[in-house]
Protein backbone atom coordinates (compact mmCIF):
# COMPACT_ATOMS: atom_id res chain seq x y z
CA UNK A 1 0.00 0.00 0.00
CA UNK A 2 1.11 3.58 -0.67
CA UNK A 3 2.35 5.25 2.50
CA UNK A 4 1.53 8.84 3.36
CA UNK A 5 4.35 11.33 3.71
CA UNK A 6 4.05 11.16 7.48
CA UNK A 7 4.19 7.35 7.48
CA UNK A 8 7.18 7.33 5.13
CA UNK A 9 9.04 9.80 7.33
CA UNK A 10 8.26 7.75 10.45
CA UNK A 11 9.61 4.58 8.83
CA UNK A 12 12.79 6.30 7.59
CA UNK A 13 13.30 7.81 11.02
CA UNK A 14 12.85 4.46 12.76
CA UNK A 15 15.30 2.80 10.35
CA UNK A 16 17.73 5.72 10.82
CA UNK A 17 17.74 6.37 7.07
CA UNK A 18 17.50 10.15 7.37
CA UNK A 19 20.78 11.88 6.46
CA UNK A 20 22.22 14.21 9.05
CA UNK A 21 24.48 17.26 9.15
CA UNK A 22 25.76 19.39 6.31
CA UNK A 23 25.75 16.48 3.86
CA UNK A 24 21.99 16.42 3.99
CA UNK A 25 21.70 20.08 3.07
CA UNK A 26 24.33 19.88 0.34
CA UNK A 27 22.18 17.34 -1.46
CA UNK A 28 19.29 19.78 -1.52
CA UNK A 29 21.05 22.67 -3.29
CA UNK A 30 22.80 22.81 -6.67
CA UNK A 31 26.49 22.06 -6.84
CA UNK A 32 27.08 25.05 -9.12
CA UNK A 33 25.60 28.49 -9.73
CA UNK A 34 23.22 29.14 -12.65
CA UNK A 35 24.81 29.68 -16.05
CA UNK A 36 23.62 31.90 -18.90
CA UNK A 37 19.88 31.49 -19.49
CA UNK A 38 19.41 29.73 -16.14
CA UNK A 39 18.29 30.66 -12.65
CA UNK A 40 17.72 29.25 -9.17
CA UNK A 41 14.26 27.85 -8.45
CA UNK A 42 12.38 25.98 -5.74
CA UNK A 43 11.36 22.39 -6.33
CA UNK A 44 8.72 20.82 -4.09
CA UNK A 45 7.97 17.12 -3.80
CA UNK A 46 4.29 17.10 -2.91
CA UNK A 47 4.47 13.44 -1.95
CA UNK A 48 6.86 14.36 0.88
CA UNK A 49 5.04 17.45 2.18
CA UNK A 50 3.24 16.62 5.44
CA UNK A 51 1.88 20.07 6.19
CA UNK A 52 3.95 20.33 9.38
CA UNK A 53 4.85 23.99 8.66
CA UNK A 54 8.42 23.63 9.86
CA UNK A 55 9.40 25.57 6.73
CA UNK A 56 7.10 28.43 7.76
CA UNK A 57 8.64 28.63 11.22
CA UNK A 58 12.21 28.45 9.90
CA UNK A 59 11.56 31.21 7.36
CA UNK A 60 9.97 33.35 10.05
CA UNK A 61 12.95 32.96 12.39
CA UNK A 62 15.64 33.33 9.72
CA UNK A 63 14.23 36.60 8.41
CA UNK A 64 13.22 38.11 11.75
CA UNK A 65 9.59 38.55 10.74
CA UNK A 66 6.96 40.08 12.97
CA UNK A 67 4.56 37.81 14.83
CA UNK A 68 1.78 38.08 12.24
CA UNK A 69 4.03 37.83 9.17
CA UNK A 70 4.80 34.85 6.96
CA UNK A 71 6.81 34.68 3.75
CA UNK A 72 6.23 30.96 3.24
CA UNK A 73 2.81 29.40 3.59
CA UNK A 74 1.40 25.89 3.65
CA UNK A 75 -2.03 25.50 2.09
CA UNK A 76 -4.39 22.59 1.64
CA UNK A 77 -6.25 21.48 -1.47
CA UNK A 78 -8.89 18.77 -1.49
CA UNK A 79 -11.24 17.12 -3.92
CA UNK A 80 -11.88 13.76 -5.52
CA UNK A 81 -15.10 11.94 -4.79
CA UNK A 82 -16.89 10.48 -1.79
CA UNK A 83 -15.46 7.07 -2.68
CA UNK A 84 -11.96 8.35 -3.40
CA UNK A 85 -11.37 11.61 -1.51
CA UNK A 86 -8.01 13.34 -1.92
CA UNK A 87 -6.17 15.96 0.09
CA UNK A 88 -2.78 17.53 -0.53
CA UNK A 89 -0.67 20.01 1.44
CA UNK A 90 1.17 22.57 -0.69
CA UNK A 91 4.07 24.65 0.61
CA UNK A 92 4.82 27.81 -1.33
CA UNK A 93 6.78 31.03 -1.24
CA UNK A 94 7.89 33.50 -3.90
CA UNK A 95 8.18 31.70 -7.24
CA UNK A 96 10.84 34.11 -8.57
CA UNK A 97 9.02 34.40 -11.87
CA UNK A 98 10.71 35.09 -15.18
CA UNK A 99 8.31 38.01 -15.69
CA UNK A 100 7.42 39.08 -12.14
CA UNK A 101 4.22 41.11 -12.05
CA UNK A 102 5.30 42.72 -8.79
CA UNK A 103 8.29 44.30 -10.55
CA UNK A 104 6.41 45.49 -13.64
CA UNK A 105 3.66 47.05 -11.55
CA UNK A 106 5.82 48.78 -8.94
CA UNK A 107 5.74 52.56 -9.48
CA UNK A 108 9.09 53.11 -7.74
CA UNK A 109 11.02 50.13 -9.14
CA UNK A 110 11.46 48.58 -5.71
CA UNK A 111 11.95 45.14 -7.28
CA UNK A 112 14.82 43.80 -9.30
CA UNK A 113 15.47 40.41 -10.81
CA UNK A 114 19.08 39.40 -10.27
CA UNK A 115 20.58 38.71 -13.72
CA UNK A 116 22.89 35.98 -12.38
CA UNK A 117 20.66 34.07 -9.94
CA UNK A 118 17.17 34.98 -11.19
CA UNK A 119 16.08 35.77 -7.64
CA UNK A 120 13.48 38.55 -7.45
CA UNK A 121 14.68 40.92 -4.74
CA UNK A 122 12.68 43.62 -3.01
CA UNK A 123 14.50 46.88 -2.30
CA UNK A 124 13.10 47.98 1.04
CA UNK A 125 14.74 51.41 1.01
CA UNK A 126 13.06 52.20 -2.33
CA UNK A 127 9.55 51.04 -1.32
CA UNK A 128 6.87 53.65 -0.56
CA UNK A 129 4.29 51.14 0.71
CA UNK A 130 1.70 51.60 -2.06
CA UNK A 131 0.95 47.84 -1.91
CA UNK A 132 0.15 47.61 -5.63
CA UNK A 133 2.52 44.65 -5.95
CA UNK A 134 0.22 42.72 -3.62
CA UNK A 135 -2.61 43.17 -6.12
CA UNK A 136 -0.38 42.38 -9.08
CA UNK A 137 1.06 39.11 -7.72
CA UNK A 138 -1.34 36.20 -8.37
CA UNK A 139 0.33 34.12 -5.64
CA UNK A 140 -0.15 36.48 -2.67
CA UNK A 141 3.62 36.66 -2.14
CA UNK A 142 4.47 40.28 -1.16
CA UNK A 143 3.44 41.07 2.41
CA UNK A 144 2.74 44.52 3.83
CA UNK A 145 4.35 45.45 7.14
CA UNK A 146 2.29 48.19 8.81
CA UNK A 147 4.97 49.02 11.36
CA UNK A 148 7.59 49.73 8.71
CA UNK A 149 5.19 51.03 6.09
CA UNK A 150 6.72 48.84 3.37
CA UNK A 151 6.21 45.56 1.56
CA UNK A 152 8.76 42.75 1.70
CA UNK A 153 9.04 39.14 0.55
CA UNK A 154 11.05 35.94 0.23
CA UNK A 155 14.48 36.29 -1.41
CA UNK A 156 15.24 32.54 -1.39
CA UNK A 157 17.78 33.22 1.39
CA UNK A 158 20.15 34.18 -1.39
CA UNK A 159 22.80 35.29 1.09
CA UNK A 160 22.95 31.68 2.30
CA UNK A 161 22.96 30.21 -1.20
CA UNK A 162 25.85 32.47 -2.17
CA UNK A 163 28.04 30.79 0.45
CA UNK A 164 26.87 27.24 -0.28
CA UNK A 165 24.27 26.97 2.50
CA UNK A 166 20.67 25.87 2.08
CA UNK A 167 17.79 28.34 2.61
CA UNK A 168 15.97 28.18 5.93
CA UNK A 169 12.90 26.40 4.57
CA UNK A 170 15.03 23.76 2.84
CA UNK A 171 17.05 23.07 5.99
CA UNK A 172 13.97 22.89 8.22
CA UNK A 173 11.82 20.47 6.22
CA UNK A 174 12.15 17.09 8.03
CA UNK A 175 11.04 15.10 4.99
CA UNK A 176 13.19 16.96 2.43
CA UNK A 177 10.16 18.11 0.47
CA UNK A 178 11.83 21.38 -0.60
CA UNK A 179 15.03 21.79 -2.56
CA UNK A 180 16.77 24.38 -4.73
CA UNK A 181 17.43 23.56 -8.36
CA UNK A 182 18.72 25.33 -11.44
CA UNK A 183 16.15 25.69 -14.21
CA UNK A 184 16.54 26.61 -17.86
CA UNK A 185 14.59 29.80 -18.55
CA UNK A 186 13.73 28.64 -22.04
CA UNK A 187 12.15 25.49 -20.63
CA UNK A 188 9.93 27.61 -18.40
CA UNK A 189 8.84 29.75 -21.33
CA UNK A 190 8.23 26.72 -23.52
CA UNK A 191 6.12 24.79 -20.98
CA UNK A 192 4.91 27.15 -18.22
CA UNK A 193 2.19 24.73 -17.15
CA UNK A 194 4.85 22.24 -16.04
CA UNK A 195 5.65 24.48 -13.10
CA UNK A 196 3.21 26.05 -10.60
CA UNK A 197 0.29 25.54 -12.95
CA UNK A 198 0.50 21.76 -12.55
CA UNK A 199 -1.01 22.10 -9.06
CA UNK A 200 -4.84 22.04 -9.17
CA UNK A 201 -6.52 25.43 -8.55
CA UNK A 202 -3.26 27.35 -9.13
CA UNK A 203 -3.27 30.61 -11.16
CA UNK A 204 -2.35 30.49 -14.83
CA UNK A 205 1.44 30.30 -15.14
CA UNK A 206 1.42 32.11 -18.49
CA UNK A 207 0.92 35.41 -16.68
CA UNK A 208 4.22 35.66 -14.74
CA UNK A 209 6.07 32.45 -15.74
CA UNK A 210 6.81 31.15 -12.21
CA UNK A 211 9.79 28.82 -11.81
CA UNK A 212 8.78 26.63 -8.86
CA UNK A 213 8.33 23.04 -9.97
CA UNK A 214 5.93 20.79 -8.05
CA UNK A 215 6.38 17.04 -8.50
CA UNK A 216 4.23 14.11 -7.49
CA UNK A 217 3.76 10.47 -8.42
CA UNK A 218 0.06 10.68 -7.63
CA UNK A 219 -2.69 11.56 -10.08
CA UNK A 220 -4.29 14.51 -8.35
CA UNK A 221 -8.00 14.83 -9.23
CA UNK A 222 -8.74 17.77 -11.54
CA UNK A 223 -11.54 18.99 -9.25
CA UNK A 224 -9.24 19.67 -6.31
CA UNK A 225 -9.56 23.20 -4.91
CA UNK A 226 -8.19 25.17 -1.99
CA UNK A 227 -9.77 24.39 1.35
CA UNK A 228 -10.89 28.01 1.64
CA UNK A 229 -12.18 28.20 -1.95
CA UNK A 230 -15.77 28.88 -0.82
CA UNK A 231 -14.82 31.14 2.08
CA UNK A 232 -15.91 34.71 1.47
CA UNK A 233 -14.30 37.36 3.64
CA UNK A 234 -13.78 41.09 3.11
CA UNK A 235 -10.30 42.27 2.25
CA UNK A 236 -8.75 45.48 3.56
CA UNK A 237 -10.82 48.25 1.96
CA UNK A 238 -7.99 50.77 1.32
CA UNK A 239 -10.39 53.63 2.08
CA UNK A 240 -8.07 56.42 0.85
CA UNK A 241 -8.09 54.74 -2.57
CA UNK A 242 -11.88 54.48 -2.48
CA UNK A 243 -12.14 58.22 -1.82
CA UNK A 244 -9.47 59.01 -4.43
CA UNK A 245 -11.11 56.97 -7.19
CA UNK A 246 -14.62 58.32 -6.60
CA UNK A 247 -13.57 61.95 -6.28
CA UNK A 248 -11.12 61.97 -9.20
CA UNK A 249 -13.80 60.50 -11.45
CA UNK A 250 -16.28 63.07 -10.11
CA UNK A 251 -13.81 65.92 -10.70
CA UNK A 252 -12.99 64.89 -14.27
CA UNK A 253 -16.68 64.39 -14.99
CA UNK A 254 -17.39 67.88 -13.62
CA UNK A 255 -14.96 69.42 -16.10
CA UNK A 256 -16.63 67.44 -18.89
CA UNK A 257 -20.04 68.67 -17.74
CA UNK A 258 -18.70 72.23 -17.66
CA UNK A 259 -17.63 71.87 -21.31
CA UNK A 260 -21.06 70.50 -22.28
CA UNK A 261 -23.03 73.13 -20.36
CA UNK A 262 -21.29 75.87 -22.30
CA UNK A 263 -23.07 74.68 -25.44
CA UNK A 264 -26.48 75.42 -23.89
CA UNK A 265 -25.87 78.59 -21.89
CA UNK A 266 -25.52 82.15 -23.20
CA UNK A 267 -22.42 84.18 -22.40
CA UNK A 268 -24.14 86.31 -19.75
CA UNK A 269 -25.21 83.36 -17.64
CA UNK A 270 -22.00 81.54 -18.33
CA UNK A 271 -19.88 84.42 -17.05
CA UNK A 272 -21.63 84.09 -13.67
CA UNK A 273 -21.67 80.31 -13.17
CA UNK A 274 -18.49 79.24 -14.98
CA UNK A 275 -16.01 80.28 -12.27
CA UNK A 276 -17.96 78.30 -9.68
CA UNK A 277 -18.02 75.20 -11.87
CA UNK A 278 -14.24 75.43 -12.23
CA UNK A 279 -13.76 75.96 -8.50
CA UNK A 280 -15.88 72.93 -7.57
CA UNK A 281 -14.10 70.62 -10.02
CA UNK A 282 -10.69 71.93 -8.95
CA UNK A 283 -11.26 71.64 -5.19
CA UNK A 284 -12.72 68.14 -5.40
CA UNK A 285 -9.84 66.97 -7.63
CA UNK A 286 -7.16 68.39 -5.33
CA UNK A 287 -8.84 66.85 -2.27
CA UNK A 288 -8.96 63.47 -4.04
CA UNK A 289 -5.25 63.52 -4.88
CA UNK A 290 -4.36 64.71 -1.38
CA UNK A 291 -6.32 61.88 0.24
CA UNK A 292 -4.59 59.29 -1.96
CA UNK A 293 -1.27 60.03 -0.22
CA UNK A 294 -2.74 58.69 3.02
CA UNK A 295 -2.77 55.22 1.47
CA UNK A 296 1.03 55.06 1.31
CA UNK A 297 3.06 53.47 4.07
CA UNK A 298 5.80 56.05 3.46
CA UNK A 299 3.96 59.11 2.11
CA UNK A 300 7.00 61.40 2.32
CA UNK A 301 8.56 59.41 -0.52
CA UNK A 302 5.54 59.71 -2.82
CA UNK A 303 7.60 61.78 -5.25
CA UNK A 304 9.33 58.57 -6.34
CA UNK A 305 6.12 57.18 -7.80
CA UNK A 306 6.83 58.30 -11.38
CA UNK A 307 10.03 56.24 -11.68
CA UNK A 308 8.22 53.19 -13.06
CA UNK A 309 6.28 54.99 -15.79
CA UNK A 310 7.64 52.69 -18.52
CA UNK A 311 5.98 49.59 -17.06
CA UNK A 312 3.60 50.60 -14.27
CA UNK A 313 0.07 51.83 -14.87
CA UNK A 314 0.12 53.20 -11.33
CA UNK A 315 2.99 55.52 -12.30
CA UNK A 316 1.10 56.55 -15.42
CA UNK A 317 -2.00 57.29 -13.35
CA UNK A 318 0.05 59.49 -11.01
CA UNK A 319 1.65 61.38 -13.91
CA UNK A 320 -1.71 61.92 -15.64
CA UNK A 321 -3.43 63.17 -12.49
CA UNK A 322 -0.36 65.28 -11.69
CA UNK A 323 -0.78 67.02 -15.04
CA UNK A 324 -4.52 67.28 -14.36
CA UNK A 325 -3.83 68.97 -11.01
CA UNK A 326 -1.41 71.44 -12.62
CA UNK A 327 -3.71 72.42 -15.48
CA UNK A 328 -6.80 72.64 -13.26
CA UNK A 329 -4.87 74.89 -10.89
CA UNK A 330 -4.02 77.23 -13.79
CA UNK A 331 -7.62 77.04 -14.96
CA UNK A 332 -8.99 78.03 -11.54
CA UNK A 333 -6.38 80.73 -10.99
CA UNK A 334 -7.20 82.27 -14.35
CA UNK A 335 -10.64 83.19 -13.04
CA UNK A 336 -10.16 83.59 -9.32
CA UNK A 337 -6.75 85.32 -9.12
CA UNK A 338 -6.71 88.60 -11.01
CA UNK A 339 -2.97 88.74 -11.85
CA UNK A 340 -3.15 85.33 -13.50
CA UNK A 341 -6.20 86.31 -15.54
CA UNK A 342 -4.45 89.51 -16.56
CA UNK A 343 -1.45 87.49 -17.75
CA UNK A 344 -3.69 85.39 -19.99
CA UNK A 345 -5.28 88.52 -21.40
CA UNK A 346 -1.94 90.21 -22.17
CA UNK A 347 -0.25 87.11 -23.57
CA UNK A 348 -1.64 87.87 -27.04
CA UNK A 349 -2.93 84.34 -27.49
CA UNK A 350 -6.45 85.36 -28.31
CA UNK A 351 -9.28 86.44 -26.01
CA UNK A 352 -9.41 85.27 -22.40
CA UNK A 353 -12.53 83.23 -23.15
CA UNK A 354 -10.81 81.55 -26.10
CA UNK A 355 -7.73 80.66 -24.03
CA UNK A 356 -9.74 79.38 -21.08
CA UNK A 357 -11.93 77.25 -23.32
CA UNK A 358 -8.90 75.44 -24.66
CA UNK A 359 -7.31 75.20 -21.21
CA UNK A 360 -10.56 73.65 -19.95
CA UNK A 361 -10.37 71.04 -22.69
CA UNK A 362 -6.76 70.34 -21.70
CA UNK A 363 -7.85 69.87 -18.07
CA UNK A 364 -10.50 67.35 -19.10
CA UNK A 365 -8.21 65.44 -21.46
CA UNK A 366 -5.48 65.09 -18.82
CA UNK A 367 -8.08 63.99 -16.27
CA UNK A 368 -9.54 61.50 -18.75
CA UNK A 369 -6.06 60.02 -19.21
CA UNK A 370 -5.93 59.69 -15.43
CA UNK A 371 -9.25 57.84 -15.33
CA UNK A 372 -8.12 55.54 -18.15
CA UNK A 373 -4.95 54.83 -16.18
CA UNK A 374 -7.06 54.10 -13.08
CA UNK A 375 -9.02 51.57 -15.13
CA UNK A 376 -5.81 49.92 -16.32
CA UNK A 377 -4.36 49.87 -12.79
CA UNK A 378 -7.09 47.39 -11.88
CA UNK A 379 -7.39 45.54 -15.18
CA UNK A 380 -3.61 44.99 -15.26
CA UNK A 381 -3.79 42.88 -12.10
CA UNK A 382 -5.33 40.11 -14.26
CA UNK A 383 -7.77 39.36 -11.44
CA UNK A 384 -11.05 38.02 -12.89
CA UNK A 385 -13.28 40.45 -10.99
CA UNK A 386 -11.41 43.47 -12.40
CA UNK A 387 -9.86 42.35 -15.69
CA UNK A 388 -12.99 42.69 -17.82
CA UNK A 389 -15.03 45.36 -19.60
CA UNK A 390 -17.19 45.95 -16.48
CA UNK A 391 -14.33 47.88 -14.89
CA UNK A 392 -14.18 50.24 -17.87
CA UNK A 393 -17.95 50.72 -17.86
CA UNK A 394 -18.17 51.31 -14.11
CA UNK A 395 -15.35 53.85 -13.94
CA UNK A 396 -16.49 55.72 -17.06
CA UNK A 397 -20.15 55.94 -16.09
CA UNK A 398 -19.30 56.96 -12.52
CA UNK A 399 -17.27 59.81 -14.01
CA UNK A 400 -20.19 61.02 -16.13
CA UNK A 401 -22.96 60.49 -13.56
CA UNK A 402 -21.20 62.13 -10.61
CA UNK A 403 -19.65 64.90 -12.70
CA UNK A 404 -22.89 65.98 -14.35
CA UNK A 405 -24.88 65.61 -11.12
CA UNK A 406 -22.35 67.76 -9.23
CA UNK A 407 -22.43 70.56 -11.81
CA UNK A 408 -26.23 70.32 -11.96
CA UNK A 409 -26.43 70.67 -8.16
CA UNK A 410 -23.84 73.46 -8.06
CA UNK A 411 -25.70 75.48 -10.69
CA UNK A 412 -29.06 74.99 -9.01
CA UNK A 413 -27.78 76.06 -5.59
CA UNK A 414 -25.99 79.04 -7.13
CA UNK A 415 -29.17 80.12 -8.91
CA UNK A 416 -31.13 79.87 -5.67
CA UNK A 417 -28.59 82.02 -3.81
CA UNK A 418 -27.47 84.50 -6.46
CA UNK A 419 -29.76 87.54 -6.92
CA UNK A 420 -28.92 87.86 -10.60
CA UNK A 421 -29.86 84.27 -11.48
CA UNK A 422 -33.11 82.40 -11.87
CA UNK A 423 -33.48 78.67 -11.36
CA UNK A 424 -36.20 78.62 -14.00
CA UNK A 425 -34.02 80.33 -16.60
CA UNK A 426 -31.01 78.13 -15.90
CA UNK A 427 -33.06 74.94 -16.02
CA UNK A 428 -34.58 76.04 -19.30
CA UNK A 429 -31.10 76.47 -20.79
CA UNK A 430 -29.48 73.18 -19.79
CA UNK A 431 -31.63 71.37 -17.22
CA UNK A 432 -33.42 68.93 -19.53
CA UNK A 433 -30.18 67.86 -21.24
CA UNK A 434 -28.38 67.25 -17.96
CA UNK A 435 -31.28 65.34 -16.41
CA UNK A 436 -31.51 63.12 -19.49
CA UNK A 437 -27.76 62.42 -19.46
CA UNK A 438 -27.76 61.59 -15.74
CA UNK A 439 -30.81 59.34 -16.04
CA UNK A 440 -29.52 57.52 -19.13
CA UNK A 441 -26.05 56.89 -17.72
CA UNK A 442 -27.49 55.75 -14.37
CA UNK A 443 -29.88 53.32 -16.08
CA UNK A 444 -27.04 51.90 -18.19
CA UNK A 445 -24.84 51.42 -15.13
CA UNK A 446 -27.62 49.77 -13.13
CA UNK A 447 -28.45 47.51 -16.06
CA UNK A 448 -24.82 46.47 -16.54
Amino acid sequence: NHMTAVEEFAVRHALKQLPEGQARYNALIPKSSPGPGQQYAFEVDLDRCTGCKACVTACHNENGLDEDETWRTVGLIHGGSAENPAIQHVTSACHHCLEPACASGCPVKAYEKDPETGVVKHLEDQCIGCQYCILKCPYDVPKYNKKRGIVHKCDMCISRLNVGEAPACVRACPSEAIRITVVDNQAVRKSPKDFVNNVPDAPDSNYTLPTTRYTTKKNLPANMASSDYHLIKPEHSHMPLVVMLVLTQLSVGAFLAEIVINQYMDDTLRAIVWPYHILVGFVIGIVALGVSILHLGRPFYAFRAIIGIRTSWLSREIVAFGLFAFLSTLYAMGYWIAPVGSFFQTAQLGSLKFQMDYLGIGVFVSGLLGVISSIMVYKDTKRPFWDNYFTTIKFSLTMVILGFATIFLTTTLLAALHPGLSVKVLMASFGDVFVEIIMLMTMIKLFV
